[in-house]
Order: structure tokens, then C-alpha cells, then sequence
């Protein structure tokens, strides 16, 4: 077979593009097999802490190992290439449309698993609006549980959903009534099925009350919710669009329920907020 040395250089580079890749190059893809399988491993983790007080502990190792795993796979390759850097036997398999099909498949595999976790397992999504605050601000990047289960909401549950005059769009609100409910909102005061319903979450900025006859803000109802349906308000109740304005949300409509922030940034200051990470949303 013909000689070839290993570069480090492309060894460092492949590894950089697709951890594993390096060591393909390398002759050794018995090593690269568990490289692709590691982070598949963690899914089970991730899910199972969205479920527990453990996920700061979680977002934390998952940081460190991660850049850990990247660093040590990446050395490993250019290590390893420097031992073939005068005399290397090419493999069979050591050809630059493999490396292009061995890439091509591992993204495929991995957007296929990420669909499918993110569809019915857990998914991440970017808060861009103030209409939750104080509980959400903007900048906050938070995890959703996908599961069935998540998928039918309660009462103070956060949900995150298809925003019913515009799917293509993503809302997330607060239930605070579900089907069959009778909700009525008197001076900015919420009443569901007759009872006052004391919100601490809830912040008014505004003290002037707008009367029903001009929009339905501050004086809403009252109105039955349809079955199968949430009516949904944000906690920054005087700066939120929601089913007050556009009537309740089909449960078809429902993506899952918020759990935990996983990450959260300042844009004003700059700066990461670090005592938000890995917080629990309630």
C-alpha cells in the first residue's frame, strides 16, 4: 500500500469539523465510533434533569465535559497524526469521499435524533419579549418539555405555543383558565369561575383603567373557555398581547411547557445573568 503520512494539521482540522473525523483520518475508527456516540449518551441526562432540582448541576458538567470532550478529541488526532508524520499505510477507507460520506451521515443522524427530541422529548427556545416579565425577561433562553403530558397544560402552567394569527410564530404565556372555565377580568383583577385568583407573578405597570368599551385590557368578560383550549395572559399583564385580544389557544397550538432557564443575557449591560442560569420557571 501506498505511504502517506498523517498531517496534524488536517487531523486538528477534521476533528474541528466533526469530532471523530480526526481519527478516521488517522486510521483509527475504532476509536472514533464511541467519539459519535457520547453525546447521544447525554440525551438521557438532559432529560431526566429537566424533571429534577439537578439541572444547574447538569448545565454546568455539560459545559465542562463538553469543552473537555472537544479539547481531548481534538489533541488526540494531532497526537496521533504526529506519530504518523514520516509513515503511514493508507486504510482502505482512507479516501476524502468517505470522510465526506462519514460527515454527511453523522449530521443527518444527529438532526434526525435532534428532530426527534426536540418534537416530543425537550426543546430550547430564545424569550425576545418583555410581555412576561418579571418571571421572563428578555434575553432568557429557556427549556420546554415536549413530552405528551406537557402538551396538556394546568392552571399557572407557562406554555409556549403556535401563536393562533400567526402558526409560523412562537408566544409564550401563562394559563390561567382551561376549557369549560368561566374567566372574567374586573379592574385588572382575574376571576376564574367566580373565585379571585390571587397572582403574584403578575406585575401592572400602569395605574389608569381602560374600560371594556375600548379594549378588553383591563376589563375583560366574562367568557367561556371552549373545550379543548387555554386562555392565556402574560405576566406583565399591561404590556401583553394575548387572550384577551385574540381569544384562547387550541390545544393543537400547545408545544409543551416551560421548565427551566438553561442560559440568560443582558443586552443593555452586556453580560451574562449568571443567578438565572439553570433556574427553575414557576
Amino acid at each position: 500500500m501506498e505511504n502517506r503520512p498523517r498531517k496534524p494539521w488536517l487531523a486538528g482540522l477534521l476533528s474541528l469539523i466533526q469530532p471523530g473525523l480526526g481519527q478516521v483520518y488517522n486510521g483509527e475508527i475504532r476509536k472514533a465510533l464511541p467519539i459519535y456516540i457520547i453525546p447521544i449518551l447525554l440525551i438521557p441526562g438532559m432529560i431526566l434533569c429537566l424533571h429534577s432540582e439537578f439541572i444547574r448541576i447538569f448545565l454546568a458538567a455539560y459545559a465542562i465535559l463538553g469543552s473537555a470532550y472537544y479539547g481531548l478529541v481534538f489533541i488526540d488526532a494531532v497526537r496521533t497524526a504526529r506519530q504518523f508524520k514520516n509513515e503511514y499505510t493508507l486504510k482502505k477507507y482512507n479516501k476524502a469521499i468517505v470522510y465526506i460520506g462519514i460527515g454527511v451521515l453523522v449530521v443527518i443522524l444527529s438532526q434526525s435524533i435532534g428532530l426527534a427530541v426536540k418534537t416530543n422529548i425537550i426543546q430550547a427556545f430564545r424569550f425576545p419579549s418583555g410581555s412576561m416579565e418579571p418571571t421572563l425577561l428578555i434575553g432568557d433562553h429557556i427549556l420546554v418539555d415536549r413530552s405528551k403530558s406537557a402538551r396538556t397544560p394546568k392552571r399557572g402552567d407557562l406554555i409556549v405555543f403556535k401563536y393562533p394569527e400567526d402558526p409560523a410564530r412562537d408566544f409564550v404565556k401563562r394559563v390561567v383558565a382551561v376549557g369549560g372555565d368561566r374567566v372574567e377580568i374586573k379592574d385588572k383583577v382575574l376571576f376564574v369561575n367566580d373565585n379571585e385568583v390571587k397572582e403574584s407573578y403578575v406585575s401592572h405597570q400602569e395605574a389608569n383603567m381602560i374600560p371594556a368599551s375600548q379594549n378588553p385590557r383591563d376589563n375583560y368578560g366574562p367568557q367561556v373557555i371552549p373545550k379543548d383550549s387555554y386562555f392565556v395572559l402574560g405576566d406583565n399583564r399591561d404590556k401583553s398581547y394575548d387572550s384577551r385580544f385574540w381569544g384562547a389557544v387550541s390545544k393543537d397550538k400547545v408545544k409543551g411547557t416551560v421548565k427551566n432557564l438553561y442560559w440568560s443575557w443582558d443586552k443593555e449591560k452586556f453580560a451574562v445573568r449568571w443567578n438565572r442560569i439553570g433556574m427553575k420557571v414557576l
